[in-house]
């Protein structure tokens, strides 16, 4: 075990150093705010209960045009979404091939005039009413084609199990954009439309779950500058509240990202990580005594201390961090053995 109490806490340190340091290339959302175009593409389906959260901040923005798209819903979503004011598309579901997600969003964009940004903000978010001129203005001072930001919740998810997510998602897609893939959070993305159109809209990616990693990627590998930053002071989202929601959410994001970029190795490596991901954060725990237990411990504290810090919950979760590991360890296991996801009573894994 002396050994591997060495590894451990090299590994986690390593790691964790990584994490950390990308976190410096996740600027904060400008202070400014510009005056621009922007067509805002809701897709909603079944979302009259979180409508009313989020159209106020969005509808009567200066420069602002608000379609919801609603997606084969059956709650009255079309109604709510008129009764503040927003444009309505109604959609009878997902063409063959497409994603129902990515099918919203890309009817959304067919209603399109003049507008030069596009904006593709989830449902069950909430925002400030200078979201909009904010990004804008940060995408400006970037000089990026794409501005994305996750939002911040309150669940007990949030400081517990999403400071390990965003580890894996930062070593996956990097805020720096130097990844495999770039990093976009589908909670809330602005795209300049030239380049939106010039890496092959939607139509591209019609079939993925991971339509915000792959429009960045998209805009990226076209010639355009995707840029993460941190707007959750403008952005909350009631989508992960419960601990059960956000497992949901997740496993219908992870499941068909793995199978889209692994094809049949996807199930065997999923198993993988999950074993490791166990073993990386219950090996700390295990020898309690140890100086090298501690150190791992440490390490992985950190990171999880920096995502809390950024959304505004306790820090003190951090000294839960190897928990939260072995946790995501079980996710992946999960994701891996228990194939079919769904959402909103689709199948998407």
């Amino acid at each position: 075990m002396g050994m591997i109490g060495v590894v451990s806490a090299i590994a986690s340190a390593a790691r964790s150093g990584r994490t950390f340091a990308q976190w410096k290339h996740v600027p904060e959302v400008s202070a400014a705010s510009v005056q621009a175009s922007v067509l805002a593409v809701v897709p909603a389906r079944d979302e009259a209960s979180t409508l009313p959260r989020l159209l106020p901040g969005l509808v009567g923005q200066p420069g602002v045009r608000v379609v919801v798209v609603d997606d084969a819903s059956s709650d009255g979503t079309a109604a709510v979404a008129r009764s503040f004011g927003a444009e309505v598309i109604e959609s009878s579901g997902p063409a063959d091939g497409w994603a129902g997600k990515t099918h919203a969003m890309h009817l959304g964009v067919a209603a399109a005039q003049d507008e030069e940004w596009l904006l593709f903000v989830d449902a069950d978010v909430t925002c400030t009413p200078d979201l909009v001129g904010r990004l804008v203005a940060s995408a400006v001072e970037l000089g990026a084609d794409l501005v994305s930001s996750s939002g911040r919740g309150v669940g007990p998810a949030w400081w517990f199990l999403l400071p390990a997510f965003n580890t894996l998602v930062f070593e996956g897609s990097p805020p720096d954009g130097r990844g495999p893939t770039a990093l976009a959070v589908g909670h809330c993305v602005l795209v300049r439309r030239a380049a939106f159109e010039a890496a092959g809209g939607w139509e591209a990616l019609a079939g993925t779950h991971a339509d915000d990693v792959g429009l960045a990627t998209s805009i990226r590998d076209s010639g355009g500058v995707p840029r993460f930053v941190d707007a959750s002071m403008l952005l909350t989202t009631s989508g992960m509240d419960t601990f059960g929601d956000c497992w949901r959410s997740l496993r219908k994001s992870i499941q068909p990202a793995f199978r889209e970029m692994f094809g049949p190795w996807a199930r065997p490596l999923l198993v993988a990580a999950g074993l490791l991901h166990v073993a990386y954060g219950l090996l700390p725990v295990l020898r309690p005594r140890s100086p090298w237990s501690w150190l791992a411990w440490f390490a992985q504290a950190v990171p999880h201390r920096e995502f809390v810090r950024r959304i505004g919950l306790p820090q003190a979760s951090a000294v839960l961090a190897p928990f939260a590991w072995a946790t995501m360890g079980v996710f992946l296991l999960d994701c891996a053995l228990r194939p079919g996801a769904q959402w909103k009573d689709r199948r998407v894994g």
